[in-house]
């Protein structure tokens, strides 16, 4: 059985050979080991702010670190022995506004002007508009943060000013080239998979665009309250531009979709289920919808505590799966696999602070065994750590978790 048949028979809640293995991204460090070489990765301040540079020179110097980093990844995919693998076609884009490392492409104001004016510290600007962000990469940290930006500086007329771009701008996918370029990754992915060994499963990406890391949450949030009118424009405006995105990644053939927004933290949701439901729901509900016209599954991630939402996201938003269930946050695979097991696919859940940050092995062997036998039986458990695969992972103990995955998950489970 190749890996694409194992994650579609998970997502068909049936048990395939073995449980499928994933993760959303692993850092460079451990990319660097397993390839035996160096790329910038994915999801990182390093790879953003290769990003950064390589739009500053031109095309031709973005389209090299798109098709390096893609083509690196796949190939340390299939070294690691992975079945599924999360591509975004704006992962080395540059538009004005970027949310950590989830860039927002429904705004697709690529062209731009950008300016290292401090060492490490770049300004994005929109010359015909005049929106703009500034990006502070820290080497140390490895991140690269939107600090501030033109919305938080000038208030709510800026962000008024920015629904009437997205209102007034004709937003097209064919022709655009920066987005064309990042979806040349993704077909790389696409055409690349047929000749991998296992046959990855090719999830593009997707989501709404609720903007939780950039530097106008506090006041978008006060907003939904005060000014309701505006928050649900902004959602509309940039859901139907993810939308002209999302149906150009279905049009390629990615097997599934995955959305990388967070809307939570340790102790619950960033807003009321209410709320939730009012400014989010039916805008993530669209997306989940469309993928469903292309029979691929919507998978959505989410740190912290997600448990007021669970109901919504899945009876009235319909999600296929739920990524990363976090333990601390007091998510329990468990009791989801019980209330949801029958209609979601779990995608998680070893500790990511846990023992794979340590050296002790047995620890590893017994977490994995831990998840194998609360999630597995029956299918519909894809394995993954509760969130990425970070600087702070333990490269053997990595490895001990993927070989303990295919060891001991198995079908049927016996543990």
């Amino acid at each position: 059985m190749n890996a694409k048949e194992r994650v579609r028979m998970a997502f068909n809640h049936q048990e395939p050979d073995r449980v499928p293995i994933f993760e959303l991204t692993v850092t460079n460090p451990i990319l660097s080991q397993i390839l035996g070489k160096k790329i910038e990765g994915t999801v990182s301040g390093e790879q953003k702010a290769a990003a950064l540079r390589a739009n500053m020179q031109g095309r031709d110097a973005r389209r090299q670190l798109i098709n390096r980093n893609i083509a690196g990844m796949l190939e340390a995919y299939e070294k690691i022995g992975f079945d599924m693998i999360w591509i975004r076609p704006t992962e080395y884009l540059t538009p004005v506004y970027m949310a950590l490392n989830d860039f927002i492409a429904p705004n697709y104001l690529f062209d731009v002007i950008i300016e290292e004016f401090e060492p490490n510290v770049f300004r994005v600007t929109h010359p015909e508009w005049g929106f703009w962000s500034i990006e502070k990469y820290s080497p140390l940290s490895n991140s690269c943060l939107n600090i501030q930006d033109s919305i938080r500086a000038k208030g709510v007329e800026e962000l008024e000013r920015y629904i009437k771009y997205l209102e007034t701008a004709s937003i097209e996918v064919e022709g655009n080239e920066p987005i064309q370029d990042g979806l040349d990754g993704l077909r790389l992915a696409v055409a690349s998979d047929l000749s991998i060994q296992g046959d990855l499963f090719i999830c593009g990406n997707a989501d709404v665009a609720f903007p939780t890391f950039q530097p106008f949450l506090e006041m978008f949030l006060l907003l939904m309250m005060d000014r309701p009118n505006i928050a649900q424009k902004y959602m509309e405006l940039t859901t139907l531009g993810t939308i002209k995105l999302l149906k150009a990644q279905l049009d390629i053939g990615v097997d599934g979709v995955i959305g990388g927004t967070d809307f939570c933290y340790n102790v619950g949701p960033l807003v009321s289920p209410s709320t939730f439901r009012t400014f989010v729901a039916p805008y993530l509900k669209m997306i989940v919808d469309e993928c469903h016209k292309y029979e691929v599954p919507y998978i959505k991630h989410l740190d912290g505590n997600v448990m007021p939402l669970m109901d919504i996201l899945v009876d009235e938003i319909g999600i296929d799966g739920l990524h990363s269930i976090e333990p601390p946050a007091g998510m329990d695979i468990a009791k989801l696999k019980a209330k949801y097991g029958n209609r979601l696919t779990l995608v998680g859940n070893i500790d990511c602070a846990g023992a794979i940050t340590g050296d002790s092995q047995d620890q590893v062997l017994e977490e994995v065994k831990d998840v194998l036998k609360k999630a597995s039986p029956g299918g519909g458990h894809i394995f993954a750590s509760s969130n990425c695969i970070h600087s702070g992972v333990h490269y053997q103990s990595f490895l001990t978790m993927v070989d303990s995955v295919k060891k001991f998950g198995r079908y049927p489970i016996a543990i």
